[in-house]
């Protein structure tokens, strides 16, 4: 599921993510301001192919995977596809202690930079997006805590959850994880209770490699379209730095760079990969 190597799109690392140069300085550019609204899950019908360029190149995402967990643990030892592979059943799969511990690593540098930009630059992150699925937002949630971003706010996007492989990606009710994680700041609003892909024909149109498997595969296709939902969700957002907390294979489908996890990365909306995600299996 992992393709191995990182190809950075810049030398420069601050605090840890690589960052791309932006062709525009200040938090939005005017030309971005007067078109963006917020808040819709599609471009605003009034920006112009101009404005809506304008503000994909000024507005950055931060990506960050989410860190080491069960699932992943049990991959390394077996392998997706291998012979006689069978999903363990780790159903919303929790991060272990080495996942919490780099996820606390990552906190660490992450606060730095937050207190860099502070000091010497009105630079931020303004909002912070993650996954719903569990590893996720643990791992959003350790990342990006105290003071410096005690303050953002925090919604829950089902379009930025991992493509359905296995056990692990499915996830929980919206109303349980709202009870679990909503004190920390979490906005649950219009995530439906079932929020992840589901097919009760999955056995008959299965794609995925020789296995025992537990749940529906997702397809391609419905994949894509969700990451590009996921994009204009993006682009009609006034925020112009935005921290998305994900998984391998929607960060690499949006950006075709593979990151380890608790890896980041930031790049310009404007560099987001439009190209063939990956072959199925």
């Amino acid at each position: 599921r992992r393709l191995a190597g990182l190809v950075c799109l810049s030398s420069s690392f601050v605090c840890g993510f690589s960052v791309v140069p932006c062709r525009w300085s200040g938090r939005i550019a005017p030309a971005c301001l007067s078109s963006l609204r917020g808040g819709s899950a599609a471009v605003p019908a009034s920006m112009s192919s101009e404005a809506a360029q304008c503000a994909a190149q000024d507005k950055r995402i931060l990506f960050v995977r989410h860190g080491v967990t069960e699932m992943n643990e049990f991959l390394g030892s077996s392998h997706y596809g291998s012979p006689g592979f069978k999903d363990p059943g780790f159903w919303d799969t929790r991060l272990t202690a080495r996942g919490i511990t780099q996820a606390e690593a990552l906190n660490v540098r992450l606060c730095k930079q937050a207190a860099s930009w502070a000091e010497n630059t009105d630079e931020r992150i303004d909002l912070i997006v993650s996954s719903p699925l569990s590893r996720a937002l643990h791992t959003a949630s350790l990342a990006f805590a105290g003071k410096e971003f005690h303050e953002v706010p925090r919604l829950v996007n089902a379009d930025v959850r991992e493509r359905m492989w296995l056990s692990s990606d499915v996830g929980t009710t919206s109303s349980a994880l709202s009870s679990s994680w909503a004190e920390k700041g979490w906005d649950f609003q219009g995530l439906d209770e079932t929020w992840w892909y589901t097919n009760d024909k999955w056995r008959e149109t299965e794609w995925r490699r020789e296995g025992k498997y537990v749940h529906a595969g997702e397809p391609e296709e419905p994949f894509r379209q969700r990451l590009q939902v996921f994009k204009s969700w993006l682009l009609a957002r006034p925020e112009r730095r935005i921290a998305v907390v994900a998984h391998w294979g929607t960060i690499y489908g949006l950006t075709g760079k593979s990151l380890e996890n608790c890896e980041s990365l930031e790049v310009s909306l404007a560099s987001f990969y439009d190209g063939k995600i990956f072959v199925t299996d």
